[in-house]
């Protein structure tokens, strides 16, 4: 077994003008420590004379000398082409921590590089970085799909004697390539394709990378989808000697083609911007944790009072960046609830600013099926905290996972609340957008109110930068909310339905295990009539008949505004209907073989759906 070198510091010329960021080796070490184990990077660390602990952090600096002496380690570990290529490691949580600054601000792959041209200290001591941007229209970012970066050495930037190491260089060129490759792969994207054109290596003034992406996928695949229907089409029905035949089938083809070019292409922008904001939030997670201030922020309130008034009980709920408390008002002796930020969020801009309009909103859409905001403040630390009132109940998600569906009796007067508010705030000019069973809350007392406005649009006024977020959840989103067009209120109709459907069936009117499908299925499948689906309950066709409208395709379609709904619903005489189905009935629809025997699937003393007319 070989034995691992020791580690020698005292030739390297640590510090001063040579140093480069430990992050330019990162990636590398993280690769070989997943594949061959912490001794082989212990050896590659020993060979090049770095202490582990210096590039535990990638944010230190490690001498150039060093970094190209670890370089031509990893090149013995790992091959030739290693350097070239950092692969998904780039996106590991260990190798982000230098990139905070540049992802708060960041919106596009070319920000990546402006910030780099502009921060280049950031990453090396003995260089700069300049930009060149490419595309015909650099006002518009998101266009961009091409830069030349050039970097220098500084004039300064090593006092030392010693010639050129050109192999050295040379890896140190093919690392910086690297670099400048695998940013895309933070936006969920393939890496960028880096043309070397000039290179220190190879005696130049400068290294010169090219650096190209693909920018806009939705046009060039749903071109090429539409092309390629087009072309297959026209000529099979050609073939047949029907010309004009044939160019009808082209144009149809192209059209179809198209179409689904452009779902596809959108789920790829969604599963872009997911991975982006994914990346995004595990850079500012290692940050904090690299300055120690992971164990400063808020992870238990609980004993603690907030802005001299509000003391803070124990946990009620939490979720992906947020803690909920019970809180009680020193003065006044009654309850609410405390929303607080937590990890990175509670330092992001951008869930401050989201957490900021839901409060602002929910103040401003005053209406008893809207929950109350009290107050807005920050923790001395500056972390943010909204104050609500308290609700004791459940929401519709949980009582659907533990019954399964609802009784008309019961569900009407909640879905007469839900279109209540859903009003409201069409009335200020808020979509709510992301309308659904976990946003629906049954208080204990018979009301029911609608949660979490934080996605909302303003109509009135510009709605919050959403990078990374899916605007929406699929099974919930109209149409046009899938494809991202323009929102208006009567998306939240359509998210409506299909909570209604759901509630009244047990399952869900579109759905499927694949995004990319469940969101072409909401713009051409029809749902099935809930007395159709599920024939064995006494759903009135009354209600079946207001759920389907709100499921129209077509926007202008469904009903005009959520007071129609409402009063489309109040029309239907639910008094004397069940509020609560007994055991038997099944949660879910009835098979083929139940369907046709009724008497194998109907409740005993309760009138079918079928047979209630």
């Amino acid at each position: 077994m070989a034995t691992v070198p020791p580690i020698v510091h005292s030739s390297l010329r640590q510090g001063g003008k040579e140093e480069i960021r430990a992050y330019v080796l990162k990636t590398y070490l993280l690769r070989i420590r997943g594949e061959k184990g912490e001794r082989a990077v212990r050896q590659v660390l020993a060979s090049a004379g770095i202490d582990p602990a210096v590039v535990e952090n990638e944010t230190g600096w490690v001498s150039a000398a060093a970094a190209r002496r670890a370089l031509r380690a990893i090149v013995q570990q790992l091959g030739p082409e290693a350097i070239r290529e950092r692969g998904d490691w780039v996106t590991q949580p260990e190798a982000l921590g230098t990139l905070v600054r540049m992802l708060r601000g960041a919106e596009f792959p070319v920000d990546a590089y402006r910030y780099l041209a502009a921060n280049a200290k950031e990453v090396t001591r003995i260089g700069t970085w300049e930009i060149d941007e490419l595309p015909s229209n650099k006002a518009n970012s998101a266009a961009v799909n091409s830069v030349r970066m050039t970097y220098r050495t500084r004039t300064d930037g090593d006092d030392s004697q010693e010639p050129l190491d050109v192999e050295g260089e040379k890896l140190l060129c093919a690392a910086r390539a690297a670099e400048l490759a695998s940013y895309t792969r933070i936006w969920g994207l393939p890496e960028a394709v880096v043309t070397v054109e000039k290179s220190l290596a190879r005696g130049d003034d400068a290294s010169v990378y090219l650096v190209r992406w693909d920018a806009k996928p939705l046009a060039y695949g749903a071109l090429a989808a539409g092309g390629a229907s087009s072309v297959v089409l026209g000529l099979s029905v050609g073939l047949t000697g029907n010309v004009v035949a044939g160019v009808v089938a082209a144009v149809l083809g192209g059209g179809i083609g198209a179409g689904a070019g452009y779902l596809w292409d959108r789920s790829k922008r969604d599963r872009a911007s997911q991975a982006f904001e994914k990346n995004r939030i595990a850079a500012l997670e290692r940050g904090l944790d690299l300055r120690g201030e992971m164990s400063a922020l808020p992870t238990e309130l609980t004993g603690t009072v907030l802005g001299g008034k509000f003391r803070v009980g124990r946990k009620i709920g939490s979720g992906g960046i947020g803690v909920v408390y019970a809180a009680e008002h020193l003065t006044l002796g009654h309850e609410v609830a405390v929303k607080v930020l937590r990890g990175a969020a509670a330092r992001d801009g951008g869930e401050i600013a989201r957490l900021r309009r839901e409060a602002y909103i929910q103040v401003h859409v005053e209406h008893p099926n809207v929950v109350r905001v009290l107050d807005l403040d920050q923790m001395p630390d500056g972390s943010i905290y909204v104050v609500m009132e308290r609700l004791i109940g459940r929401s519709l998600a949980d009582k659907l996972s533990k019954e399964g569906l609802l009784a008309p009796g019961f569900a009407i007067p909640m879905f007469i609340d839900v279109a209540r508010a859903l009003g409201a705030a069409h009335k200020k000019g808020v979509v709510h957008r992301d309308l659904k069973p976990g946003n629906v809350f049954l208080c204990e007392d018979g009301i029911s109110k609608v949660l979490d406005f934080g996605m909302s649009k303003l109509a009135t006024a510009e709605s919050l930068t959403q990078t990374g977020y899916t605007l929406g959840t699929p099974e919930y989103m109209a149409p046009e909310q899938c494809i991202g067009a323009s929102v208006e209120p009567r998306t939240d109709i359509y998210a409506f339905g299909v909570l209604m459907y759901e509630a009244l069936t047990g399952e869900l009117p579109i759905a499927s295990a694949n995004r990319r499908e469940l969101l072409d299925l909401h713009q051409r499948q029809i749902p099935v009539p809930m007395r159709a689906k599920r024939p064995d309950l006494p759903i009135p066709p009354e209600l079946d008949e207001v759920v389907i409208r709100c499921l129209k395709k077509r926007i202008n379609e469904r009903p005009r505004s959520a007071a129609e709904v409402e009063t489309d619903l109040a029309a239907i005489a639910f008094g004397a209907m069940s509020k609560q189905y007994p055991p038997e009935v099944s949660r879910r629809a009835p098979t083929k073989r139940e369907k046709n025997d009724p008497d194998a699937h109907t409740v005993p003393g309760m009138p079918s759906a079928a047979g209630d007319k």
